[in-house]
Parts: structure tokens; sequence; C-alpha cells
């Protein structure tokens, strides 16, 4: 008995292997969401998207979630920095003001 495998010379249809950078990037991003480990998804969410198209992989899906998670943790660090920033600026000018007035 002989078995049939298809058309001589058909691409055989396999899975594509899952890119490990873009489970990195979901990952850190995820994980790392408004600190700066969020940012280091982001960086190797654009990294996995390109070996994505280069080699065929998949785990686009994950490499564009890394992308979108790194960009918010991006902004909300920044805010929260900004927000140190300025709240730290407005206490010590408080300070001074408490100073001048009881000494």
């Amino acid at each position: 008995m002989t078995q049939d495998y298809g058309q001589p010379g058909a691409p055989v249809g396999g899975a594509r292997e899952m890119n490990g950078l873009a489970i990195a990037s979901f990952v850190l991003a995820l994980v790392g969401l408004c600190n700066p480990l969020g940012i280091l998804g982001l960086i190797l969410g654009y990294v996995a998207k390109g070996q994505i198209r280069t080699r065929n992989n998949s785990g686009s899906g994950l490499a564009t979630a890394g992308i979108i998670l790194g960009w918010i943790s991006l902004v909300g660090f920044i805010i929260i920095i900004l927000g140190l920033i300025f709240g730290g600026w407005a206490s010590w000018d408080d300070m001074q003001d408490w100073k001048d007035d009881n000494y």
C-alpha cells in the first residue's frame, strides 16, 4: 500500500517558527508598563518585526502588541517623570516660602 503525499514538487505547508524577540517584546512591554523596562520592549518589537519580515516567522501580532505597549510605557514614564519634576519643584518652592515666613 502506498501513501499519497500530494503532487510532486508542491510546497509543504508546515508551521512557521515563532520569533523569540516578538515574545520577549510583548512580555517586557507588559511587565514594564510605565517604567524603563517597557522601552526595551518597544525596541525589541521593532527588531522582531524586521526579523519576521525577512525570516518569514510568525509572531507579528505579539511584536505589534509589544510596540503598542512599549509606546504606552514610554509616554507613561515621561508623564511620571514630568510629574515628579514639577511636583517636586512645587514642593521645594512651598518649603522655601514656609522658611521665609517662619525665620
